[in-house]
Parts: structure tokens; sequence; C-alpha cells
């Protein structure tokens, strides 16, 4: 399959209620990102197939190759950064997304914002053209596991073992072409 962009929309921005809004990072949100992901680890380590002192030590370049060739959505609450989600194009398969990194502030779980997230980057996957977007997630994560087949996705079967021990689920959503 040839491989294909994805749409660019840097200005992109879905207002939700309440204050909340969804919209695709941009260069300049490095410090964002490096914030949002340090928060994530510090607040929910065992959610995460990385470790705070891995992502501390990132550069700045590092964090800028989240926001190219994939996607990286942050949620801001009144205009303050509180979650995001980032997603890539499979490297063997460009009919195939990756949904990863994934975090809600706690204040705001429960509120709707993750299923507002989750559904801008099914709907960045789409007009990407995608057939299917995969993500991984931890067997014992049942929460995260509920949200995602909230929005159609479902456990293929494949697992895989981290030197750690924990497993991760792979999930998988079929996207319709034709819609």
């Amino acid at each position: 399959m040839a491989n294909r962009a994805a749409p660019s929309n840097n200005s992109s921005r879905q207002t939700m209620r309440d204050g909340l809004a969804v919209r695709r990072a941009v260069p300049g949100d490095e410090p964002i990102l490096r914030t949002l992901r340090l928060e994530a680890l510090a607040e929910a380590p065992e959610a995460f197939g990385s470790t705070y002192e891995r992502e501390l030590a990132r550069t700045s370049g590092d964090w800028q190759r989240w926001l190219a060739p994939g996607v990286t959505l942050i949620l801001e609450d009144a205009g303050s950064p509180r979650g995001l989600v980032a997603g890539a194009v499979d490297a063997q398969d460009s009919g195939i997304v990756h949904l990863m990194a994934m975090w809600i502030h706690p204040a705001l779980r429960g509120s709707g914002a993750a299923d507002s997230l989750v559904a801008e980057y099914l709907a960045w996957a789409h007009a990407a053209r995608t057939r299917f977007v995969h993500l991984d997630v931890f067997a014992t994560n049942a929460r995260a596991r509920r949200l995602y087949e909230r929005h159609g996705f479902r456990i293929t079967g494949q697992t895989t073992v981290r030197d750690d021990g924990r497993v991760e689920l792979r999930m998988e959503r079929a996207l319709d072409p034709t819609v």
C-alpha cells in the first residue's frame, strides 16, 4: 500500500462543553507535551510502557518527533492543557494507525473528556483514510479498556508480556472507508 500523509489541519479545534476543547499539537507545543507526559507518568506510571525518567531525559527534538508524521491531540480545560493522545501511522502498513500515550487529568475522568479525545483521534484516523486503529492497553487497566470498547475497539487476542511481567492486550477498531 502506498504511503500516504495524514491531513495536517493544524489549526483545528473541537470545542466541547464546559470550556473543554481538543486541538492538534503544533510546533512550539513541545513544552506542553513534555509537561503532560511527565504529569501522566507521575500520576499513573502503571498505565504506560515508558518511565518518568526516560521521558524526563527526552530532548526538544524528541518531543518534536511526536508532532509528525502522525498526530498528537491536546485536551484543554479553559485553555489549560489537561490531557493528550498521540498516534502514528504503522511503519509497514499505512492503512493502520496506532493510538498511543492516552492520558486525561484525574479531575476530568468521568466527565466525557476522554471520550471526546478518542472521538477526535478517530476523526483524524478516518480523515487519514486508514482502515484500522490499533492500540495496546495493560490488561489491568479495565477503565481504559471500557473507554476503548465504547468507541468500537475489540480485543484481538494478541498479547505482549513486558519485561516487568505486565501484560498488554492489543485492541483494534475497523474504520469504514465509505463514511
